[in-house]
């Protein structure tokens, strides 16, 4: 390559780094910010109204509606235990779970003891089946666990006989549970 076409190229790179160099472009700007705010959660508890353990004869049994003392075969006794829901939550759905059988603890000494167990369920007043769905809409209402127990009459050998006499039986704990679950299916 010849001096005056290296000159001229230098010339002509030369040039266009002072014309790019003086003529830059620039954009306006502007920046501010925004505080986000707070965004809070929603609750979803239960909490025992600590209202069991009162034991009444249920209807259609001798002394019906009066206070359990001390049972003997063939009686059939309830109680009613309740909770508060607390379920807050634009769009909160949860699911009751109770159990589905209940047991007695007894003495060890009281092999032969059989009582049947059953429990229906009311919240806000209105039956309550397993697996029903509570809403924000219930928050503050009141879940009811009402248990019937019947102690049988037994036989001469294996079910309530004489070793059931002058004993305390407990009905093991009652767990009930809520469980979030998608208010859209």
């Amino acid at each position: 390559m010849r001096k005056t076409t290296k000159g001229a190229l230098a010339a002509g790179a030369a040039a266009a780094l002072l014309i790019g160099g003086a003529g830059t472009l620039a954009y306006w700007t502007a920046e501010d910010s925004a505080d986000g705010g707070p965004i809070s959660s929603g609750t979803l508890t239960l909490a025992s109204n600590d209202d069991c353990g009162t034991w009444v004869y249920a209807a259609g049994s001798a002394s019906a509606g009066e206070t359990v003392t001390a049972f003997v075969p063939g009686d059939v006794v309830t109680t009613t235990c309740s909770f508060v829901v607390g379920a807050t939550g634009d769009n909160l759905a949860a699911t009751v779970d109770v159990p589905e059988t209940l047991e007695f603890t007894v003495p060890d000494e009281a092999a032969s003891f059989d009582a049947d167990v059953d429990a229906s369920f009311t919240l806000a007043g209105a039956a309550l089946a397993d697996g029903d769905t509570i809403t924000e809409a219930n928050d503050g209402d009141t879940l009811a666990a009402t248990f019937l127990v019947e102690f049988p009459y037994g036989d001469a050998t294996t079910t309530n006989v004489n070793d059931t006499q002058d004993i305390t039986a407990t009905l093991d704990t009652l767990t009930v549970t809520l469980t979030q679950v998608d208010p859209n299916p």
